[in-house]
């Protein structure tokens, strides 16, 4: 069984989108669209030392001695001096990982942590090892922290952006050994009639790759949640396309299948409406983009003013590279009414960049930086969109 600690909360993990899922295909390698690597150092050693902080330009000077190199080789040097493994699973285009780097890592009292007890090290998802990674460990959300001991066995690991108190919180509770599963799995035993609870443990197993154990909990919650007034019910049939059809049996019919049966169960859920964009993901994978524009367009048709939704299409459009002009047309009807929507700005950017319009791109993550200056991510892609020559057109 594995463990896993939620260190923010394991239903705010549940009931938020500030995870990024890793079912969603990384935007294509154009010049100036991302960084090949992560976005933060370590601190250089010697008398100049930059302090840990993020700089005008958005580049995030680490707190944490970040490992170079191979995960066997940081393996090794964690036997080698007696300390655990910190893998940090993310992707560049993860707002939650950039958080992670630009107000988590750059702490000292963080880096000092690490540094006693851990060898840190950073790993893309979707580039060089990252992949192969991500399928050894079931990773199925960025960020995602893994806690390995110094022969890679995995101890524990942390979903979501935290902050410091709950990451040290959680380190010392998966250092000590203790089980969320274990908990939520003995919750749900206690109440027999808590659907919430029978749900929070199928769901944790769900993440975790461990599908029969989900299935029990999600069987209690569908006989016990048969018309969804609980709002459980649409989220078991989610959580079944989502893990199992999509990600364990890598199967996007199936998925595809699982989702409209959501919808058509329960077309009023807001896991229904979920549903057209990862309807639209599979398509995508498929290779029927028009079949993926109209699942999202039908998506968008639920509430057409609501900017959320409009964002949620721009995301795909950016991360799948699949009905970019779409989703740029409908990023910008959002900005119309949105004019100071910094999320939209950024999604204009990069969208408009994947379509070989490099002033448009230019102009709208100045935009998003002058609305959100603080935002150290803005500022690295404007530093990068100032130097990087123009991409080639979308196809």
């Amino acid at each position: 069984m594995r463990r896993m600690i939620f260190a923010s909360g394991f239903a705010a993990l549940v009931l938020s989108a500030s995870a990024c899922r890793d079912d969603a295909a990384a935007p294509a390698q154009v010049d100036g669209a991302a960084p090949a690597g992560p976005t933060a150092s370590a601190a250089p050693s010697g008398d100049a030392v930059e302090q840990p902080a993020v700089a005008e330009d958005g580049h995030v000077v680490s707190a944490v001695d970040w490992f170079e190199g191979e995960l066997d080789d940081a393996l090794a040097k964690a036997a080698s001096e007696d300390k655990g493994v910190l893998l940090d699973v993310g992707a560049y285009w993860c707002p939650p990982c950039h958080r992670l780097d630009e107000e988590l890592f750059v702490l000292p009292e963080i880096g000092d942590f690490l540094r006693r007890g851990y060898v840190a090290m950073h790993v893309d998802a979707e580039q060089g090892a990252g992949p192969d990674l991500v399928d050894r460990y079931d990773v199925q959300a960025y960020p995602t922290m893994l806690v390995l001991d110094a022969a890679g066995v995995e101890k524990g690991r942390i979903v979501d952006f935290v902050e410091a108190p709950a990451f040290l919180t959680a380190m010392e509770r998966i250092s000590k050994g203790e089980n969320v599963l274990a908990e939520l799995e003995a919750a749900a035993a206690a109440a027999p009639e808590d659907l919430e609870a029978a749900y929070a443990a199928g769901h944790a197993y769900a993440i975790a790759a461990e599908r029969t154990q989900a299935e029990t909990h999600f069987a209690r919650v569908l006989e016990g949640d048969a018309e969804d007034a609980a709002g459980l019910a649409s989220k078991v049939l989610y959580d079944r396309a989502m893990f199992f059809a999509a990600k364990l049996d890598k199967d996007p019919e199936a998925a595809i299948a699982g989702y409209r049966e959501l919808q058509a169960r329960y077309p009023k859920s807001s896991s229904a409406i979920t549903a057209y964009r990862q309807i639209g993901r599979q398509l995508c994978k498929l290779g029927r983009p028009e079949e993926a524009r109209a699942s999202l367009d039908a998506m968008l048709a639920t509430a057409p003013k609501d900017s959320a939704l409009r964002s949620a299409y721009g995301w795909f459009a950016f991360r799948q590279r699949c009905v970019t002009a779409r989703g740029l047309e409908v990023v910008l009807e959002g900005l119309e009414a949105a004019p100071k929507d910094a999320g939209l700005h950024y999604l204009a950017a990069e969208l408009s960049l994947q379509s070989g319009d490099r002033a448009a791109a230019q102009k709208h993550i100045e935009a998003a930086v002058e609305l959100e200056p603080k935002r150290g991510y803005y500022r690295r892609r404007r530093a990068a969109l100032r130097q990087a020559p123009g991409p080639k057109a979308a196809p």
